[in-house]
């Protein structure tokens, strides 16, 4: 059995995602609170089993996608809509009201999340089509309709939903009160990780060159490729199995504060088998 040690391990990841720029404690993240690769100690060192290693290498490879600036803009398109329209600015998982930065990222991560799965599924030779549309309602679910061949389009044959949260996160978390109604609840829940920049909206702006920037514009980074990680999906079934946790649990075991009872999983325990999922969706099964 070969080992490989973290650091290096860690080198090699960083370098062969280079394009993604993650860093040690996204790694951290997946690895140890996404319980998505087993730490093995050798003597005074920690590390891992290179085999293990390498398929999770492969995982990641399998499963990360890259968004350009005209995606970014149709999401934020989409958030600006969604902000002066009647749709909510609650958090109801946090328990607050977002302003308007917040809303915006929040929107825009959540849409850039939905683009990046069908990304995903598009290399399987399968498209789904996205509601983009703004009525201020949430959507109850968010793919409206799958294709395998060109110009044919067919309802999904279960209902599926896409939670996106950042590049470093590893929880998908559903509100036990989201589950019990029927209307909201979903068969299939993906998780999709994005990593937005921080400053996304200045970075957009500067493609403009506004005057008043003009003094200040080379202080903002250009707008590159927005790396995003399809980390897995679970069954309605599955996610329900251990219960939801409460909030205080949540926080305990993840440094992660909310206001209401979850259904939780982590990365590592989500499904990353692609194949399957598109046979689900498109009712092959």
């Amino acid at each position: 059995m070969g080992w490989i040690s973290k650091a290096d391990a860690y080198q090699l990841i960083i370098e062969t995602f280079c394009s993604a720029k993650l860093d040690k404690k996204t790694l951290d993240n997946w690895i140890t609170l996404g319980k998505e690769m087993q730490v093995i100690k050798n003597k005074n060192k920690i590390g891992f089993d290179q085999d293990t290693l390498n398929n999770w290498i492969h995982r990641i490879q399998e499963s990360i996608v890259y968004l350009d600036d005209d995606s970014y803009k149709k999401c934020f398109t989409f958030a600006v809509e969604a902000y002066y329209s009647s749709m909510t600015r609650a958090d109801f998982n946090r328990g607050k009201q977002r302003d308007v930065g917040e809303f915006l990222t929040n929107q825009i991560s959540g849409k850039l999340g939905e683009i990046a799965v069908q990304k995903q599924v598009n290399k399987l030779n399968i498209d789904i089509q996205l509601d983009f549309n703004v009525n201020g309602q949430i959507p109850s679910q968010d793919i409206i309709q799958v294709s395998t061949r060109k110009n044919v389009w067919n309802n999904p044959a279960l209902k599926v939903s896409i939670k996106s949260t950042k590049l470093k996160n590893i929880l998908l978390a559903i509100p036990e009160n989201e589950i019990q109604i029927p209307d909201r609840t979903s068969d299939i829940y993906i998780l999709a990780q994005v990593g937005l920049y921080p400053d996304h909206i200045l970075r957009i702006i500067k493609q403009f060159e506004p005057k008043f920037l003009l003094n200040h514009i080379n202080l903002i980074p250009d707008f590159g490729l927005i790396p995003a990680r399809i980390a897995g999906w679970t069954s309605l079934k599955d996610l329900k199995s251990s219960g939801p946790m409460k909030p205080e649990q949540i926080n305990e075991l993840y440094n992660i504060k909310m206001a209401a009872n979850n259904y939780v999983k982590t990365s590592g325990e989500l499904s990353f088998n692609w194949e399957e999922l598109c046979s689900l969706i498109i009712g092959n099964t």
